[in-house]
């Protein structure tokens, strides 16, 4: 369905580069527009991941970071990788108080996921462990790139209206406009919960995932993310809704965490001691 979605969205934008055209200049504009679409469809698709990176200002981390908390993070993302038989992606942090993470990239080859400073400092290392395995679940099911197309042509796009609307005044407005409209169309409350699902099993204690949401969101309300405020459209790739509590609607992009945290409990009801002992065992 996220493929679905992502191929969907990039005919609606091909269809407006086309459309333009041909109320220009007829049959040649068309043809004009169309080839301006083809080009920005090949830029966002193999750019998408660095344009949503670039925005929130994430930068690079391996092994090699002089922080022990980095090194933990990308220690377990590595091992999460080899337990659910995927390449461990390309790791990012931001500098953020709130506590979130998102993941973004073409394919599982082309995958990267960032988090915050304030999501290692809030989390323990299971908790941290939960959420990356979320995130590797978002890059299995192929969520990151719909997810990260729709986070980058809503960043060109509002930056192409704040110029052009910016002379009366109206920049603040039709950003958000863009924003909310784009946030709704790649918006996917089902995709979060499967997200869950599977990260739960990814790394064998869904009650851990429960315990890191139940923070995340308790942080969310209180800290703000002003990259994410700046960027509402954005706000649909993170763990959990980053906008402030005001700016929430029940057209959030995220399902209300208190069901999340409920299916996650019922999940960890049906698991075996066997289960959970042979998911230890990795680690």
């Amino acid at each position: 369905m996220s493929y679905l979605r992502a191929t969907l969205f990039m005919f609606f934008i091909h269809a407006i580069f086309a459309g333009i055209g041909f109320a220009i200049y007829g049959t040649q504009g068309a043809i004009i527009g169309t080839g301006i679409a083809l080009l920005f469809h090949v830029v966002i698709f193999w750019k998408a991941d660095k344009l949503v990176l670039r925005i929130h200002k994430a930068h690079e981390v391996d092994e090699n970071h002089p922080s022990p908390m980095v090194r933990a993070f990308v220690k377990e993302c590595r091992e999460l990788s080899i337990s659910a038989g995927m390449i461990c992606p390309r790791l990012f942090i931001m500098d953020a108080h709130q506590p979130n993470a998102f993941a973004v990239g073409r394919d599982a080859l082309h995958a990267s996921i960032a988090v915050t400073n304030g999501l290692l400092m809030t989390l323990n290392r299971v908790e941290t462990r939960a959420v990356i395995a979320h995130e590797l679940a978002h890059v299995r099911r192929g969520d990151s790139l719909s997810m990260g197309i729709a986070s980058a042509v809503s960043g060109l796009i509002n930056n192409l209206t704040w110029i052009i609307f910016k002379p009366i005044g109206l920049q603040k407005i039709s950003s958000r406009f863009v924003s909310r409209t784009i946030a709704l169309i790649f918006a996917s409350k089902a995709r979060e919960h499967a997200a869950d699902k599977e990260g739960a099993k990814i790394c064998g204690k869904p009650l851990d995932l429960a315990s890191a949401l139940e923070k995340i969101e308790r942080n969310t309300v209180s800290l703000l993310n002003p990259i994410a405020e700046k960027n509402p459209a954005t706000a649909h790739i993170y763990v959990v809704d980053p906008l402030h509590a005001s700016k929430r609607t029940h057209r959030s992009s995220h399902p209300a965490t208190e069901k999340r945290i409920a299916r996650l409990r019922r999940q960890a009801e049906t698991l075996t001691p066997q289960s959970i002992a042979k998911s230890e065992s990795h680690y």
